[in-house]
């Protein structure tokens, strides 16, 4: 049974080793990313007021989509962080 745990161990290096890298991509992603969209998000949420207090409903719209983007892409790479961070702890149980 000890044998078969190491054997096991040493077949999952390489994927552990995949799920390692990718969690260190996606969280520097997600810092220097972080900068680029908080003022991506400011500058469309002013875009917005200003349509809204123009009554422009067709860009409003279009705004109120790019913002859910933006959004979207954010909570995206925080799902994928956590799931490659619960995977890591599975392997790791082993």
């Amino acid at each position: 049974m000890f044998i078969l745990r190491i054997l096991l161990k040493v077949a999952l290096l390489p994927v552990v080793l995949i799920l390692l890298l990718l969690k260190v991509i996606v969280k520097v992603g997600m810092q220097i990313s972080s900068v680029v969209l908080g003022g991506l998000i400011l500058f469309v949420a002013g875009c917005l007021i200003y349509t809204i207090t123009k009554q422009a409903w067709s860009q409003t719209f279009l705004l109120v989509l790019i913002e859910a983007v933006i959004m979207g892409v954010t909570i995206g790479t925080g799902i994928i962080e956590s799931l490659v961070d619960a995977a890591l702890m599975g392997i790791a149980g082993i």
